[in-house]
């Protein structure tokens, strides 16, 4: 270990919705602000740590390499990772690694999310998420599973809606002086309590807001961190645990996935009571409970007496004992999940060392920063302080406002220059044994577990290894009685992709705890023959199946749980079978298809790039860093890391004449499919220019393409990399 490290600068775009910039134009944009604010260039940075979520999120495959250019990590050593919404504070535990490691003296760290070309609403992306095969049928989605998830703390710890609430009045007031956010509001309770209701008990003002963003921040040794840095903000403290994906086997009330990477970075940095020791509070608040449910894992404290304390009283205030969220958190600031969590790291670093302007807390010493993510199972938490502020510490964070900060929203994709794609992504997964004995059970109307002989847990659904016991092969296999006890459960008015159902339709969702499995091992399912008023926790509740006849081997061969009768035949003990034996009759993939359409904006640079190709122009934009043209058109310079304005920098190509610098004949279209006529796509090369630009070439069977071809580009009106033709130019 090297010794101390340290956040020396920040930089963050404005919290948007449906951005005007590329992925790789925000990136860029928020590394050449923190680079600024370090005192350094893009040649100073030792390495890039780049965190950003699912690729499901933006439809680009290996969305991390994607955005190697706009984080400034072209050639340099590179990290990316993702946890969900804990990416955030899990990217800068991996700079810190870097950087205390002793290789470098410094590691650039960047996240990045685009969330808006998830079509008609990046909601859907999250049915992803889900067990494909026990959960995915079900159409369920992050509001489902937050609803259900709050309805379980709210009745264990005992609070009401209304204080719950109180979160989000705080925090999205507080964004109000935050120059990056979304939506801050002065809200009330009562208009909390107003909004459309979701998925009870989660109301529209309960959520944090979808948003496309980048936050960067600059690491460095206390060497370095000395020298650049007037008040430098210390990592103290890292910790990160991830709980199993089975998520209806533990109790949702209380976060111990949090509270255990809490244990750690408290461990490292000293800390013994963090209710006293600790200044600032930034836990991860994509919903106004999150924030408390975490809070009670970062105070540890499985009594909950302490948070609900301290939201009473009025200590989360910004100027009260704890200041919860002084940025405004993600339901006032905004929620591009993988930024999210730096964003809150940022603002650590700016309130340590007193740069967070109207938001600045009294005279902090110690915060921490806390992210959560993936199916409810990541937490990731950074403790970092400060020696005190200079006395006079004027910097441009003090007084920056949203005009000062980069990124452009947009009221609707179509205002620019968009592609539109919807991918046809089909699987089938194998279902291997305890699976498949688990699924013929379904269709034979019974619900299966697997027993662990060292824990003695028997586990829905059944699984031929146990996660808590060293991955041990598990071999017994039991049939469960179709009843059980409702843990917690939801009445939505949202469908799988966030839109309201048909009016008068509801869908109720519960976890439910099957007998005979160990406790609170069930899994989650609807609810029907019940009135919404009439559900309660700890009913008891039985399976309605459908018809033998009409039975697939599916999770949905379940229609769902009805209130459990008197007439109802309970049964009590579990009966061993054997598992089902896999052959070619038995061995069957589930068949899936993610629902996916995207619409992506063209960025900056492509705007330009597609308004000239309309007119058969090409242009490029002129960058001092390299002294040199950029083509096509960019926002940014990827070897510089500093930004560019493709209409202020604009060069025409003129004449527009390209020379082929590469070609090849394609007979199969992108699904392997062979085409009627095979299309010839060529690599042009502009004379005093870096870069290059690939098209189709209009070209017959039996041309001679040749590298060296002169050729010049063809007008469309028509937007997409499909549509870029190039023609050859006859003397």
């Amino acid at each position: 270990m090297s010794g101390r490290v340290a956040v020396i600068g920040a930089g963050m775009t404005r919290f948007v919705r449906r951005a005007k910039e590329s992925t790789g134009e925000l990136a860029a944009q928020a590394v050449e602000m923190a680079l600024e604010d370090a005192g350094l260039t893009i040649d100073d940075i030792d390495a890039v740590c780049l965190g950003t979520a699912p690729d499901a999120f933006d439809g680009i495959h290996m969305k991390g390499e994607h955005l190697i250019a706009g984080a400034g990590a072209t050639n340099k050593p590179y990290l990316r990772h993702y946890v969900g919404g804990g990416t955030g504070v899990f990217a800068p535990i991996h700079g810190w690694m870097h950087v205390a490691s002793g290789k470098f003296k410094n590691c650039l760290v960047v996240a990045e999310e685009k969330m808006s070309p998830c079509f008609p609403h990046p909601a859907g992306a999250f049915l992803t998420i889900f067990d494909h095969t026990t959960e995915q049928p079900l159409a369920l989605t992050l509001i489902h599973i937050f609803a259900l998830e709050m309805a379980r703390f709210m009745h264990v710890y005992g609070y009401t809606e209304e204080e719950i609430a109180l979160v989000s009045v705080l925090n999205k007031a507080n964004a109000l002086d935050h120059p990056a956010a979304q939506i801050a509001q002065k809200v009330t309770v009562e208009e909390v309590m107003k909004s459309p209701l979701l998925s009870w008990p989660v109301k529209r003002l309960d959520i944090s807001p979808t948003s496309d963003a980048a936050v960067a921040i600059v690491l460095a040794n206390e060497h370095v961190a000395r020298t650049h840095c007037k008040a430098p903000a210390f990592i103290d403290g890292i910790g990160y645990r991830l709980d199993t994906a089975y998520w209806c086997t533990r109790d949702l009330a209380f976060p111990t996935y949090v509270a255990m990477a809490a244990q750690d970075a408290y461990q490292m940095a000293g800390i013994t009571k963090p209710e006293d020791q600790i200044d600032i509070y930034e836990p991860y608040d994509p919903f106004a409970y999150k924030a408390l449910h975490h809070m009670n894992g970062l105070l540890l404290d499985r009594t909950g007496q302490k948070v609900k304390e301290y939201l009473l009283s009025g200590a989360f205030e910004r100027d009260g004992s704890h200041p919860l969220c002084p940025s405004g958190g993600a339901l006032g600031v905004g929620n591009p999940i993988a930024a999210t969590g730096l964003m809150k790291i940022a603002e650590l670093y700016f309130q340590l060392s007193g740069q967070a302007g109207a938001r600045q807390v009294s005279n902090p010493h110690r915060g921490v920063a806390q992210a959560w993510g993936d199916l409810m199972q990541v937490g990731t938490v950074v403790v970092m302080s400060g020696e005190g502020r200079m006395p006079i510490h004027k910097s441009a964070w003090n007084e920056m406002k949203p005009e000062d900060l980069p990124g452009t929203a947009l009221k609707d994709v179509a205002d620019v220059p968009y592609v539109e794609y919807e991918p046809d992504l089909r699987y089938a997964w194998d279902n291997g044994v305890a699976l498949t004995t688990y699924l013929d059970g379904l269709k034979k109307g019974k619900i299966r577990g697997s027993y662990c002989n060292t824990c003695g847990r028997l586990m829905i659904p059944a699984r031929s290894f146990c996660e808590i016991c060293n991955l041990q092969a598990v071999h017994d296999y039991y049939d469960l009685p179709d009843t059980g006890t409702v843990q917690t459960y939801t009445i939505s008015h949202v469908d799988w992709d966030s839109s309201r159902l048909p009016d008068g339709q509801i869908k109720i969702f519960a976890v439910i705890a099957i007998d005979g499995a160990t406790e609170p091992h069930g899994l989650v399912h609807l609810l029907d023959e019940v009135k919404p008023e009439q559900v309660t926790f700890g009913m008891r509740v039985k399976a309605v199946w459908k018809p033998e006849e009409e039975r697939t081997g599916s999770v949905t061969d379940i229609l769902y749980f009805r209130p459990l009768t008197a007439e109802d035949d309970e049964q009590c003990e579990p009966e061993p079978i054997k598992p089902v034996d896999l052959d070619t009759t038995t061995a069957q993939a589930f068949p899936g298809k993610i629902p996916m359409n995207y619409r992506y904006t063209a960025g900056h640079g492509g705007i330009r790039f597609y308004q000239d190709l309309a007119e058969g122009k090409i242009s490029g934009t002129w960058c001092p860093h390299c002294e040199a043209t950029h083509i096509p058109p960019s926002g940014f310079c990827e070897y510089g890391a500093i930004t560019l304005d493709p209409e202020r920098d604009v060069r025409p190509i003129d004449p527009p004449h390209g020379m082929v610098t590469a070609f090849t004949r394609v007979f199969e279209d992108r699904a392997g499919k062979p085409i009627e006529e095979p299309v010839v796509i060529v690599k042009v090369k502009f004379p005093g220019t870096i870069g290059g630009i690939f098209g189709h070439l209009q070209a017959e069977i039996g041309d001679i393409i040749e590298i060296g071809m002169p050729v010049e580009p063809v007008a469309t009106d028509k937007v997409g990399p499909e549509y870029v033709t190039f023609r050859r130019v006859t003397e």
